[in-house]
């Protein structure tokens, strides 16, 4: 388990010379219990932020609030796309603030290519019909070596931190079928025109109020793979 002053990690569905998602990472900074996470491509635009408080946000970031106050005001004024509470921790229960989700039929060649320097953590493509989904958990102690949340239940775990309030953080990945109405979603895309390889589709809200942030290609023509 990673010390928290350590805790950043790139990671992504698919393979480096094959579809892919884009490129995601989550941090935390040093002596601090607030969890970062953004896609690689737009990371000094927008990052998502799951704070101790249990507040939670999808926000711009500060830097371009600065440096672009027209998007600033075409938001009402605010950075914060979305903002949620999160439950916070009692005894053995989870918290599951956040989930991406990795629709097989949004991996694509040649997105979000990084320098041949860059660590990733690379997950296995879902087979068609299916999403790789990754968990963002937290739990109020750590399980024993070899045991994460969701193992029973075939998760697999990517990585974890422990945070100076007491918490662990989790990246837990697992397979699902892809809903009739995110697949309907997709299909209904037109090209936005976006110059970045790979964009986020917000707004689905899961059980228990759980976010769900699909990263979609920017391109909505059908993979090859």
């Amino acid at each position: 388990m990673a010390k928290s002053d350590e805790f950043a990690i790139r990671f992504a569905v698919g393979a480096k010379d094959g579809p892919r998602s884009g490129v995601w990472r989550a941090w935390s900074n040093l002596g601090k219990s607030d969890i970062y996470i953004a896609i690689r491509t737009i990371a000094g635009l927008n990052k998502v932020s799951l704070h101790p408080t249990g507040w939670c946000s999808a926000s711009m970031t500060s830097q371009e609030a600065r440096s672009n106050p027209a998007a600033l005001q075409s938001q009402g004024g605010t950075r914060h796309l979305d903002k949620w509470q999160r439950r916070l921790l009692t005894g053995n229960l989870l918290s599951i603030p956040l989930r991406l989700r990795f629709p097989a039929s949004e991996l694509r060649p040649g997105i979000d290519t990084p320098s041949r320097n860059t660590k990733i953590s690379w997950l296995p493509s879902p087979h068609g019909g299916h999403a790789i989904d990754v968990l963002c958990i937290f739990t109020s102690s750590a399980y024993s070596v070899g045991e994460w949340p969701w193992k029973s239940d075939q998760g697999n775990l990517l990585a974890s931190t422990r945070l100076p309030n007491g918490e662990t953080f989790w990246l837990i990945s697992h397979l699902y079928r892809t809903v009739p109405e995110l697949t309907a979603t997709l299909d209904s895309r037109k090209p936005p025109g976006l110059p970045v390889p790979s964009r986020v589709l917000m707004g689905e809200t899961g059980p228990a109020s759980v976010r769900i942030l699909t990263d979609a290609a920017s391109d909505p023509s059908p993979t090859a793979a």
